[in-house]
């Protein structure tokens, strides 16, 4: 081993500065890659957050949406409701209109028959009755 000191003792100052400069490099090139990382982490904490706010937020529109959903379908069903009962009425009126078309003929058949005179033969029973 001494043999090897003899031989690098005229390079001895330079081999000291090279690893010096070598430890040098390494712990800046540490600290380089340490603060690196940090700021890795910080962006991924800042999009972590981020994406949680946006889950959150698809959460309630997706919420919303369901409701919207629900309101839509009730607003069918009524609609539909409303056009059976519409329907109905119709329905109703068009018998009541024939009733009372039936009535209307019926009223002017006795009107026709009371304006006509009684024959003697039914005049005669009549006053019999009372």
């Amino acid at each position: 081993m001494k043999w090897l000191l003899n031989l690098l003792a005229p390079w001895k100052s330079e081999l000291f500065a090279m690893v010096g400069v070598l430890a040098v490099c390494g712990i800046g090139a540490t600290i380089i890659g340490w603060m690196h990382i940090q700021r890795q982490n910080d962006q991924i904490a800042v999009k972590d957050g981020r994406i949680t706010a946006l889950v959150e937020a698809n959460k309630e529109w997706a919420a919303h949406s369901a409701r919207q959903d629900r309101l839509r379908d009730l607003e069918q069903r009524n609609t539909l409701l409303l056009q059976d009962k519409l329907a109905l009425i119709e329905g109703q009126n068009v018998a009541a209109s024939a009733q009372l078309k039936e009535l209307e003929t019926s009223n002017a058949e006795v009107r026709r028959l009371m304006a006509q005179r009684l024959p003697a033969d039914l005049r005669k029973l009549l006053e019999q009755q009372r």
